[in-house]
């Protein structure tokens, strides 16, 4: 036992000296080992804005039915506000507006989403000297939801929102509506927050 207990020794030291490469701190060589980080998402819309001396950028990411939506808002080129939230569906257009004549700009959001009624909404948003403030557009309802199963068309004409859908009768299939096509609009009375409803225009088929 005594010849090989030099042999051992000197094994043990060998070991404790050597490196311990497993074993760094170096910020480098962490950064190097890190998990990568997945590729950005697809944009899926984009559209700069401007009202006055607002400026606005829209954005969206992401596939399917789930995006996620930026909203950039500035004014003389200083930053108003940057919000992100998750949206169902695709954003079909945007646009700039002062429907109320103040001197707040509006920015409002056409959105459809991915079921098979392509049921429309719109998102509103009115500007104020600080931050911003959500407008709201009324569900259907009465006269005006009769017939309807999606479809739906945005558009700003004059200092009106107006709304388009096919109507769909009892019997009708998805893919046929044979009710002709109504459209309703509406008016953003001058400090108010939701939109009220104008006018009923039912045009047969």
């Amino acid at each position: 036992m005594k010849i090989y207990l030099p042999i051992v020794l000197l094994t043990l030291l060998a070991a404790c000296d050597a490196p311990r490469a497993a074993e760094t701190s170096d910020p480098a060589t962490l950064r190097a080992t890190a998990t990568p980080t997945p590729a950005a998402m697809q944009v899926s819309f984009r559209k700069e804005l401007s009202e006055g001396d607002h400026r606005f950028v829209l954005q969206t990411t992401g596939k399917g039915s789930q995006r996620r939506m930026e909203l950039r808002a500035e004014k003389g080129g200083k930053e108003l506000a940057t919000d992100i939230q998750a949206i169902e569906g695709t954003v079909e257009d945007a646009i700039t507006t002062n429907l109320n004549n103040d001197e707040f700009p509006e920015l409002l959001v056409f959105i459809t989403d991915a079921g098979s009624g392509s049921y429309g909404q719109m998102l509103g948003y009115e500007y104020l000297a600080q931050g911003r403030r959500n407008l709201t557009l009324p569900e259907l309802s009465g006269e005006a939801a009769k017939g309807y199963q999606g479809h739906d068309k945005f558009k700003v004409e004059g200092q009106e929102v107006v709304r388009s859908f096919p109507v769909y009768l009892d019997a009708d299939p998805n893919c046929c509506p044979s009710g002709g096509q109504r459209t309703v609009s509406y008016r953003l009375p001058e400090g108010s927050t939701t939109f009220q409803q104008a006018h009923i225009r039912n045009q047969p088929r």
